[in-house]
């Protein structure tokens, strides 16, 4: 898409003032702090040489790949993989009531994501990785850009607390989780390999991406174990969507 059909869409989609900071953003590579009419508070974009935190929130709040039918009141939203905190926000704006959990392993985007949802009560973002089993594990760059940051075993380098979605759910004081979104660039073979017989009966919604092109097998693994449970299967983006029929009657 040129500049002219992008700043175009942004206007269209986000207003004409709004729109076009963002377009600056995009094109400046400038650090920008935007205020939406539909968002409760401002949203804070990075100035690097990278558009990561805008194809994040474009994916989000333009594309809509979150904007799925949701049948059930949440109480309890845990967010794998919060990036710079643009789906908490979602999440947080839509149901307003929830008590959402948002896990983050970089360093940078964490630091981010803290300055994001900083005026949000219902939301706590703790810096770690989610794992199979509790252990230090390593954030690692292969150069996939700010979105993707791979998480490895090993104690060298940049290590930081692994949690389990069990373990979560026990700091939660949560028997069960109403959405549980799972972006975490390739891990999630680990998690749907092993340790998933606490959490995955007891989640009601579930959004997944796969990511095969960092990690072989990542989506024989999820489909795999989620084949032994009843879910339901929908798409929304890239994002694989789940609902539990044992817990959802109707959708």
């Amino acid at each position: 898409m040129t500049f002219s059909g992008k700043i175009f869409t942004f206007v269209k989609t986000f207003g004409a003032l709004n729109g076009f900071k963002l377009y600056l953003n995009t094109k400046y590579q400038k650090p920008s702090t935007v205020k939406f009419p539909f968002l409760n508070y401002p949203v804070h974009f990075r100035g690097q040489a990278t558009s990561s935190d805008r194809k994040m929130f474009e994916q989000i709040f333009y594309a809509k790949d979150y904007d799925i039918p949701v049948p059930v009141d949440p109480k309890i939203i845990i967010d794998l993989g919060a990036n710079v905190g643009f789906g908490s926000i979602y999440f947080s704006n839509r149901f307003p009531n929830a008590t959402i959990f948002a896990l983050e392993p970089e360093s940078d985007n964490y630091k981010m994501a803290c300055q994001n949802l900083a005026p949000y009560s219902n939301v706590q973002i703790v810096q770690g990785a989610i794992w199979h089993k509790r252990e230090n594990i390593t954030v690692v760059d292969k150069g996939y850009g700010e979105a993707a940051y791979i998480i490895e075993t090993g104690t060298t380098g940049n290590t930081i607390p692994a949690y389990t979605i069990g373990g979560v759910m026990e700091i939660l004081g949560a028997d069960t989780i109403d959405i549980l979104k799972i972006d975490i660039e390739g891990s999630e073979k680990e998690i749907f390999e092993s340790g998933y017989e606490k959490w995955l009966p007891a989640t009601k919604i579930l959004i997944v991406e796969t990511h095969d092109r960092y990690k072989k097998g990542s989506s024989k693994a999820v489909l795999r174990t989620i084949s032994n449970y009843n879910f339901s299967l929908e798409l929304s983006g890239e994002n694989l969507v789940f609902y539990n029929n044992d817990l959802i009657k109707s959708y």
